[in-house]
């Protein structure tokens, strides 16, 4: 008996778990104020207002910019009001 070949063939979806890690991470940064190394001179701070992903890396949004998470140097959580 010869093996019966399929006229599709799926390919295997390709699983990035470092790349969502650090989305899951990104988005749970969403709302706490950070500090992040904007340059090699300067110190950004301000509040996570979003996430975009750009070519498939999380990028966190502050004051309207984005950071790469290798950027990030503190968080703390936000307010208890």
């Amino acid at each position: 008996m010869t093996p019966r070949s399929s006229s599709t063939h799926r390919q295997p979806r390709r699983f990035d778990a470092v790349g969502d890690i650090r989305t899951q991470l990104a988005r749970a940064l969403v709302g706490r104020t950070v500090d992040l190394l904007a340059n090699a001179n300067t110190i950004a701070h301000g509040v996570v207002t979003g996430v975009l992903t750009d070519s498939g890396s999380a990028k966190l949004v502050v004051d309207g910019m984005p950071y790469d998470l290798s950027q990030l140097l503190t968080a703390t959580p936000p307010a208890l009001g």
